[in-house]
């Protein structure tokens, strides 16, 4: 059995999908229940854009059929040996590789969501697993109002249980050691931006030049609206822009703004001019007048360096942002939206499930936290200017 990629020959009414997973048998033959599924999964819904998210699928599947085709096991079979079912021979199997019960579960969903599917199709009577209700521990405090589960949830049998692990992010004080140390300056702004605006890597790096202008007209206001838009962002091989290619509004607060417009119009020209090359799309540009690479590791390489903890990535610069952009909005007697629906709206999450996982995390910050995530940056960074 194989996973391949799809090339543009393969075409649903005439309209082609590149990269679309593609589970094989020994003989080169389509595995036709897992195909018909992802076809409906990942491009029927209309919810899947992402190439990356289609592939995650077809490994899903693929890593759970290869186990079966491994162990003489028929999908449709109920029951294994021993009243086992047969997704849960292969959690086990999972948790014997060594394999994180985040992981596992991961792959259960998409398995999970295979059978539904293969149930309404009637290509089975039954589901191998059974759903149960399980007690689980609600919200407290300031909190506890978006906590909307009764303290209860239904799941499918064979789930693992996950621990909630600590969410890595920046305390204040690596905040203020990586913004005051003397990087790149567009290194700087990269990082500057994550922290401020939640950005993905891939935003980042392909965030187009044309999106920073005179900021003259915006002087007053304390941040600067952006539509986030794939289609005007650097995007090599697939790579880069936007999440599935979903629009979406940052807020770049006003004093970033105007310092990537300074930025823009000295620095960067200044690299360009130096490295004698043409004027790129990306905003924020290397040594050698280059956008940084997507694929790198310079970028988080150094922010480990900076901060002085291995786990540390651009990533996790993302889940600072949102941990006290919803701690700041939440203690905020004059903000008089929903803080989850905001950062939500920021960080392009398609379901606020997604962004509630901050609310976990919330109770352990210290109660003197900055409150006020973008001046307090903001601060550091003029501090910083003023020793330079």
């Amino acid at each position: 059995m194989r996973l391949i990629k799809a090339t543009t020959d393969f075409r649903l009414h005439g309209h082609s999908y590149e990269d679309f997973p593609l589970i094989v048998d020994s003989e080169m033959n389509l595995v036709r229940e897992a195909h018909q599924f992802l076809i409906y999964f990942c491009i029927t819904r209309g919810r899947v854009e992402s190439k990356n998210t289609w592939w995650r699928y077809g490994q899903d599947l693929y890593d759970y059929f290869g186990y079966l085709e491994g162990s003489g096991l028929d999908w449709r079979s109920r029951l294994a040996t021993s009243q086992h079912s047969v997704i849960a021979a292969y959690r086990d199997w999972s948790v014997s590789l060594g394999l994180s019960s985040k992981t596992i579960n991961g792959r259960l969903r998409t398995i999970i969501q295979f059978y539904q599917f293969a149930y309404r199709k009637h290509w089975v009577e039954c589901v191998p697993y059974d759903i149960e209700t399980v007690v689980i521990n609600k919200q407290k405090g300031f909190w506890a109002h978006t906590d909307k589960s009764g303290n209860q949830k239904s799941t499918a049998n064979v789930m693992l249980k996950e621990k909630v692990a600590a969410l890595q992010i920046l305390t204040k004080q690596e905040v203020k050691t990586l913004m005051n140390h003397p990087c790149f300056i567009s290194q700087h702004l990269i990082y500057r931006l994550a922290l401020q605006t939640g950005m993905r890597k891939e935003e980042l790096l392909t965030f187009p030049d044309s999106y920073i202008q005179d900021p003259k007209a915006k002087r007053g206001k304390a941040i600067v609206p952006v539509v986030l838009r794939s289609k005007d962002m650097v995007v090599k091989s697939g790579q880069g822009g936007t999440k599935g290619n979903k629009e979406r509004t940052i807020h770049i607060p006003i004093g970033l703004y105007e310092q990537l417009w300074q930025y823009k119009l000295h620095e960067r020209n200044h690299l360009l001019m130096i490295n004698e090359v043409s004027d790129q799309k990306a905003l924020l540009l290397n040594r050698f007048g280059q956008p940084y690479s997507v694929k790198g590791t310079i970028l988080n390489n150094e922010l480990k360096k900076i901060v002085g903890r291995k786990e540390v990535s651009l990533h996790k610069l993302r889940h600072t942002y949102a941990t006290f952009k919803l701690y700041g909005l939440g203690n905020n007697p004059n903000y008089r939206g929903d803080p989850l629906v905001y950062v939500q709206d920021r960080l392009g999450h398609s379901s606020i499930i997604t962004t509630q996982v901050y609310l976990h995390y919330l109770e352990d910050l210290e109660g003197d936290l900055m409150t006020e995530y973008e001046q307090d940056i903001d601060l550091i960074c003029e501090e910083a200017k003023a020793l330079a």
